[in-house]
């Protein structure tokens, strides 16, 4: 069964043409021995004859029933210049199976195959009588004729089964790969928005107040200095709102949080892992290097990330086992959370979560990766650098290994 597997497999591997060719030649060479050895006359025309019974297959999936026809032509002139015909019906099974294999749609190309092939039978039937052996060969040559339209038949199911398979895999990977890009799209338009809003009215102060001051300062210096005064303060309510904005734009109300309520950390992590072990789920968490506070973003960011895996386990592979994992770094920290539940659930889109975690971690030039692991099981690693002087950076964010959908 193996053996007939590998030949299988390298049989479809060659080229159409090249195995059409092969197959056409060895049946062409069969009946023009045979015609040789038959010494009929008019030589001539037995030899046109065996080459018009089987050359034409070379072309027999672009022009099936056209091929069947020249074959079954060749075939019956065989049969009335009592030329021997033994090699020529294997042609005529060949064409008969390609029709049916590689057909256009609708019943025209099978109604002509279904002459063609009354055309052989019934002469012979009738030139013979309704005698018991001509009815047994008949019967014979439409079980062989059956089985090789049968066979077609079967071929064509699946061919055509496979293409709607791959159409259907390609349409949704394009689809996959619009939401994607939309999702990423719709977002930027909305950081976009947001940061107008709220950074607009605070430079348009700090326009008027250093103009203000600059013209002030050699006159007026009392004046002047309250207008860089309210400059700083300015300065320092748009940086407060600035951070908070880039930390709260992808809180959604399906959180039940409070989007203007002090943003949770790290310090929070062993709450939110008690929740989830309440919900069935269970979790290992373990640190190591030296724990030290991170800057205020980082650890808002690690604490998202931690969560929205949480919530992807949750979803996707509740009676899963869980590793939490946080590693001190010199100048950075990892946070790594596996398990060991299902990998993926199809080809669906991968929404939202893993397109805001890698984003999250770009914003404070960190890097995420997501993805199956080798032997079962989902990872989510975050790698951050934990300097005080982290910021968020407003950068395009850089594009990082595609994750799989869970």
């Amino acid at each position: 069964m193996n053996v007939a597997r590998r030949w299988g497999r390298w049989w479809r591997g060659l080229p159409v043409m090249v195995t059409d060719s092969v197959l056409a030649g060895v049946l062409t060479a069969l009946a023009v021995t045979q015609a040789i050895l038959s010494a009929h006359s008019p030589v001539a025309l037995a030899y046109l004859l065996a080459v018009l019974t089987s050359a034409p297959l070379v072309l027999r999936r672009r022009h099936p029933v056209a091929v069947l026809a020249v074959i079954t032509v060749s075939l019956i002139g065989c049969g009335l210049a009592d030329y021997p015909n033994g090699f020529q019906t294997l042609s005529v099974l060949v064409g008969l199976y390609t029709v049916a294999a590689y057909r256009r749609e609708g019943y025209r190309d099978g109604v002509l195959a279904l002459a063609l092939m009354a055309s052989i039978l019934v002469p012979d039937l009738i030139g013979s009588g309704l005698t018991f052996a001509a009815v047994n060969n008949l019967f014979e040559n439409v079980l062989q004729l059956g089985a090789s339209w049968a066979i077609g038949e079967v071929v064509r199911s699946r061919r055509l089964r496979h293409q709607d398979l791959v159409e259907h895999a390609r349409h949704l990977e394009i689809e996959r790969e619009e939401k994607a890009l939309r999702a990423v799209a719709e977002e930027r338009v909305r950081i976009a928005r947001e940061l107008h809003d709220v950074v607009a009215h605070h430079l348009s102060v700090i326009s008027i107040q250093s103009g203000a001051g600059g013209r002030l300062i050699a006159t007026e210096p009392d004046t002047a200095r309250e207008a860089f005064s309210a400059i700083a303060t300015t300065t320092r309510e748009a940086l407060t709102e600035l951070r908070h904005l880039l930390s709260v734009l992808r809180l959604t109300p399906e959180t039940g949080e409070d989007s203007y309520a002090p943003q949770p950390g790290l310090a929070q992590l062993d709450t939110l892992l008690e929740r989830a072990r309440l919900s069935g789920l269970s979790i290992q968490r373990a640190t190591s290097g030296q724990v030290r506070p991170l800057p205020p973003g980082v650890d808002r960011c690690l604490y998202r990330i931690a969560q929205e895996s949480l919530t992807n386990v949750l979803k996707h592979a509740p009676y899963a086992n869980m590793a939490l994992t946080l590693t001190y770094h010199p100048a950075a920290v990892t946070l790594q959370v596996t398990d060991d539940g299902p990998a993926t659930t199809g080809a669906g889109s991968p929404g939202h979560g893993l397109i805001g975690m890698r984003e999250r971690a770009a914003l404070y030039g960190g890097t995420l990766t997501a993805g199956p692991r080798e032997h079962g099981g989902y990872t989510v690693t975050a790698h951050l650098p934990a300097s005080p002087l982290a910021e968020p950076v407003l950068a395009t964010a850089h594009q990082q290994q595609s994750g799989v959908p869970r």
